[in-house]
């Protein structure tokens, strides 16, 4: 296994969760979480450049996130 395949793995932006509905709700949430945790790092650091990069980007996550989370939950996938 490389060195970095595990931060690699970690830092795709594409989810292979082939066709399952739950694979992909834990997927987004997976990528929801870690854009926080990068935002709060930024804000942590006073990175406001960064923090103006990632704030798009955790609410597009959240809101997907949430919107395949409310599907899994009530079976419409």
């Amino acid at each position: 296994m490389h060195p970095d395949g595990l931060a690699s793995t970690l830092l795709s932006e594409k989810f292979d969760h082939g066709h399952e509905p739950r694979a992909e709700e834990i997927a987004l949430h997976q990528r929801f979480l870690r854009l926080l945790a990068q935002m709060e790092a930024a804000t942590v650091d006073g990175d406001e450049a960064e923090m103006k990069r990632l704030r798009p980007l955790l609410e597009r996550a959240r809101k997907r996130w949430l919107a395949v989370n409310v599907r899994v939950a009530r079976g419409r996938y």
